[in-house]
């Protein structure tokens, strides 16, 4: 464990230039000659002290014992630095706190601090008894109740009193025992009775993190062990303390909810710290079941009997421990079913084998309404085990649990229930024929739109089923997941999209070739992309999932990107172009291609920094075409396709309107306020209307979100401005509100805010009790609708967060108002203008309010963040009654 301490060090840039001193005790020639090219002093220690018995000593306590002495064994130095053989440094902040607390107090050490005994008292006990092996109660009483400080990791300066003092002590406990804690428990002492726990710097966990005692936490996407409190900093020095050192591995959580299997130790050479985990196609939606399922547990597929199961894939494969010879479907499986299921809320699903549960509730999770069907649950134990899961995820109650075998189980229900299915997942027996008559079943009471899943189809047996349905006309495609799931379907429905994991190098068995595998090339190519552009998983997801949509719908027009970096993103769209293009396309790239161009004062990013005080501003991020977009182009067979464009788009935009013509696709990755009113001013009217927009930089850089809405103001409209990340958004022009006036252009009720003479907001809690919402709003329909010109009344509405809900309860309220006049005589050839708005953003909001007249207040409301105040400020309308 010594090589990981030492290249740890060395392999950091600061660990270049300082010293480092090794106690030799007992390493071999080949060992001391490895140790020797990096460490500067190698040092045999003596027992400096009578040790009894001392022939029958093993040799390494001679370096525990030799610690009080380090400035004496390695002479001339300020600050000497203890770390034990089985730690090493993750991160240098623990080296420079550790210099910097010597220096301040003479000595700093880390405490031990955790909640690993069941109870306080027992804790005490255990310390009171390790002091009592060395020193008489008189010398310790009291300090069991004190935090123990841990040996393991410890800073001191030359001349400091801590040596003596410490020496003193080890001499006094070794005469009562010798052993592994025996100087750990002689620095306790020292410190707390003889010098005071004041003249020691006492630093953080994350100095020394005892991987025994303390919950590891591991960062996939930093490759860091990170403390398992937000903000989740990185450990500075990780101590594979205690048993923590007994297993080779450990299954520890990640900072994204999942799991790995990883090695604690240092990643000497070319050993990555991972040996298994978690994966999860990153477009997909995550959910975390794991509280449910109290016995959930990563199992070593190494030795599973089952010849299918793929063990070379390093993903964790999970069982319940107290049948750990029946596997769950893995993490990333799950999620198919979850996202699945997600696109069917509300639909009938079936599924055929659920063994614990696992899978169940990942189905119910997504919001169908489940029939189960699977002959374990005729056991009582399984039931109960199934339902209380599925209790305890809070989906019970959309689960209905059928003991039975499948295909005569399914049958009945079917019949008796009158059930056709819109998802269907197949995990039951995997031994034929019955995967086939699964196959059979499904198809015959599968809905019109219908999708069924498969899972492992790594078995040829299980492969008849898919085999069954293909040839009956069904779309069919796999997914590479550890044990390869496939999905049939049918009609008005599409299958999630996945992406494989890049890190793995597929293989489809024999009895699979023939089928596409989802997003097998596009993972290669997103892996190809990273380094050639800044944006993050999610803007290039969004891209590329605008960009099919536009192909697979046939959109007119070109795709145009504006800012294009080192062209990771323009080579993807143009791969989408060749791969899914029914038409001719070109991807127009405009770009400087030699740096930014200066900001302006309001360009500064979410913080509020001043562009050019960011690392990014004037001349930054200059990417010659030959260097980047050319070279990850012509790497992706795309070079043909692209225009490159190099200048300022107040100069080139312009210049290539005519010839970029109908946009269908348009990237504005611009930064700067001038440079995004460049693109709008220009590009805007040519996209398509049912086109598409994706805005770069809008929630990270203040420019670029004041440029989008200061270009909604001049076209007298609202984008509704869809996510992507805390940065990226992307609108189409098909979901624009227009802002129109009474008597202007008549357009649909969906795409306009009408405005009157009297504009009115309201802001309800559609949610709350509906009859009562109801009433209210009928307290103000009813004297609009009878005065002389309730036409002269407009009324904006918030329908956030479901205005399809808000729709319905205004029509049931203008419905039970308008019966009402009716009924007396009256004439409805008048009404108010209603508009509810939906998708607008606080920012959005704040330029619509200064244009209402009045609000009406309601019993419970809901007000676009932030804005409570502004719209509080509005007058109340007021109306006789």
């Amino acid at each position: 464990m010594a090589q990981g301490t030492i290249l740890s060090i060395r392999e950091k840039p600061q660990g270049h230039s300082v010293d480092i001193g090794f106690l030799d005790v007992g390493c071999t020639p080949e060992q001391l000659q490895w140790i020797g090219q990096y460490v500067d002093h190698i040092v045999e220690p003596g027992w400096n002290y009578d040790i009894p018995d001392i022939d029958r000593q093993p040799k390494y306590p001679k370096a525990l014992v030799s610690r009080p002495f380090l400035p004496e064994y390695f002479p001339g130095y300020e600050v000497y630095i203890w770390i034990d053989a089985d730690a090493w440094v993750q991160d240098w902040s623990a080296i420079y706190l550790l210099a910097l607390g010597a220096k301040r107090k003479g000595f700093a050490i880390v405490p031990e601090l955790f909640a690993k005994h069941s109870t306080r008292s027992l804790r005490h006990a255990w310390i009171a008894l390790q002091y009592s092996r060395y020193f008489h109660y008189t010398d310790f009483a009291g300090l069991e109740i004190e935090p123990l400080l841990n040996a393991g990791v410890f800073s001191g300066t030359e001349r400091s009193p801590h040596w003596s003092a410490w020496s003193r002590r080890l001499s006094q406990a070794i005469y009562n025992c010798l052993d592994i804690l025996t100087d750990q428990f002689a620095l306790n002492v020292a410190i707390y009775k003889d010098l005071g726990l004041d003249r020691v710097e006492l630093l953080p966990l994350s100095c020394n993190w005892l991987a025994n005692y303390q919950e590891l936490l591991w960062d996939p996407r930093r490759r860091l062990w990170v403390d398992p409190s937000s903000p989740h900093t990185p450990l500075g020095i990780v101590h594979i303390s205690g048993q923590a050192k007994e297993k080779p591995t450990h299954i520890v959580p990640t900072t994204e909810g999942f799991r790995v299997e990883t090695y604690l130790s240092y990643p000497i050479e070319k050993l990555t710290s991972v040996k298994r985990y978690d994966y999860v196609s990153a477009n997909q939606k995550r959910v975390n079941l794991d509280p449910c399922f109290p016995f959930l547990a990563a199992i070593d597929p190494q030795s599973h009997p089952w010849p299918h199961v793929r063990r070379e894939v390093p993903h964790l494969w999970y069982a319940d421990q107290r049948q750990p010879g029946i596997g769950f479907v893995s993490r990333d499986e799950a999620h198919i079913l979850y996202n699945t299921a997600l696109k069917l809320q509300g639909k009938n699903a079936l599924e055929i084998g659920c063994w614990l549960g696992w899978s169940t509730a990942h189905l119910a999770a997504g919001g169908v309404i489940l029939d189960v069907v699977d002959p374990a649950l005729a056991d009582p134990q399984i039931y109960g085990s199934v339902d209380q899961s599925l209790r305890s995820a809070g989906v019970r109650s959309n689960v209905n649990l059928y003991p039975g075998h499948s295909p005569a189980k399914v049958e009945e229900i079917a019949k008796t229930e009158n059930r056709r299915w819109s998802l269907i997942f197949i995990d039951g027996d995997h031994t034929s024929p019955a995967p086939l008559q699964d196959a059979q079943v499904a198809e015959r009471y599968a809905a019109e739109d219908a999708l069924i899943l498969f899972h492992n189809l790594a078995s040829p047996d299980v492969a008849e089923g898919l085999n069954y349905l293909r040839d009956r006309g069904w779309n069919t495609m796999i997914y590479q997941t550890m044990q390869i799931m496939g999905v049939a379907w049918r009609g008005n429905v599409k299958p999630v999209e996945h992406i494989p994991d890049p890190a793995v190098n597929w293989t489809l068995p024999e009895h699979l070739k023939d089928y596409p595998v989802c997003n097998l090339e596009l993972s290669r190519v997103l892996e190809k992309v990273k380094s050639f552009t800044l944006l993050g998983f999610e803007r290039l997801w969004s891209l590329y999932s605008l960009a099919k949509q536009v192909c697979e719908e046939d959109i007119p027009g070109n795709f145009v990107e504006c800012g294009v970096c080192r062209g990771g993103s323009s080579a993807l769209l143009a791969w989408v172009i060749k791969n899914y293009s029914r038409r001719p396309r070109k991807l127009y790239a405009f770009d400087t291609f030699s740096g930014m161009p200066d900001p302006t004062e309001v360009d500064r990013d979410y913080r509020g920094v001043a562009a050019n005080d960011t690392g990014f501003g004037s001349g930054a991020l200059a990417a010659p075409i030959s260097e980047n977009l050319e070279v990850i182009a012509r790497e992706l067979g795309v070079w043909d396709l692209i225009v490159p464009v190099p200048g300022l788009f107040a100069d080139t935009l312009p210049a290539y309107r005519e010839q970029v013509g109908e946009i269908a696709l348009l990237h504005a990755d611009a930064d700067w306020y001038q440079s995004t009113m460049d693109i709008f001013h220009h590009f805007y009217d040519q996209v398509h209307s049912q086109g598409f927009i994706q805005i770069d930089d809008y929630g990270h850089w203040q420019g670029c979100c004041k440029a989008v809405h200061d270009f909604e103001q001049e076209i007298r409209a609202f984008f509704q401005l869809h996510s992507v990340d805390y940065s990226g958004v992307w609108l189409s022009p098909s979901e624009n509100w227009l802002v129109v006036r009474d008597g202007l252009t008549e357009i649909s009720k969906s795409e306009r805010i009408r405005l009157s003479k009297i504009n009115v907001g309201l802001f309800p809690y559609w949610e709350m009790e509906t009859e009562q919402l109801i009433q209210e709003l009928e307290g103000l329909l009813e004297p609009i609708l009878r005065s002389p010109q309730p036409e002269d009344y407009a009324l904006i509405f918030l329908g956030d967060p479901d205005p399809q809900l808000a729709n319905q309860t205004l029509e049931i309220a203008a419905g039970n108002i308008a019966l009402r006049l009716m009924e007396e005589g009256l004439e409805l050839s008048r009404e108010p203008f209603c508009s509810v708005v939906a998708g607008l953003n606080p920012y959005q909001w704040e330029r619509l309010i200064p244009q209402l007249n009045y609000r009406y207040p309601l019993k419970r409301e809901r007000f676009p963040k932030g804005l409570r105040p502004a719209i509080q400020k509005l007058p109340v309308l007021l109306l006789a009654s």
